[in-house]
């Protein structure tokens, strides 16, 4: 679901709630402390490709470019987007091929 900079009042409403579990809020307060943010995909490869992304900004603001390696599990699937395949599990994954894509 690409909202495009638009919204709607149920994923206002959403996304309160899950700020609200992110936080440990137990009342309906919006004071949130440590989650600010969040971001919705429509699908879990697109969801991974984001996060990658995410990740890789974040250590590139930081000055610390060089930190492009990714941890993900043995045997895991992870999606179909270039992304998402190249750090599926590389000696028993179905997606091997992508495997030296991203820098290491």
């Amino acid at each position: 679901v690409m909202f495009g900079g638009l919204t709607h009042k149920p994923a206002v409403q959403l996304t309160t709630k899950l700020l609200q579990l992110a936080n440990n809020i137990q009342d309906d307060s919006t004071d949130y402390h440590h989650f600010t943010k969040v971001f919705f995909s429509d699908s879990g490869s697109i969801s991974v490709e984001v996060a990658m992304k995410m990740a890789l900004q974040y250590w590139f603001t930081l000055e610390q470019p060089s930190k492009t390696k990714f941890v993900s599990l043995r045997n895991g699937y992870h999606g179909d987007t270039l992304g998402a395949m190249s750090i599926c599990d590389p000696v028993n994954g179905m997606h091997s091929m992508f495997s030296g894509v991203l820098a290491k």
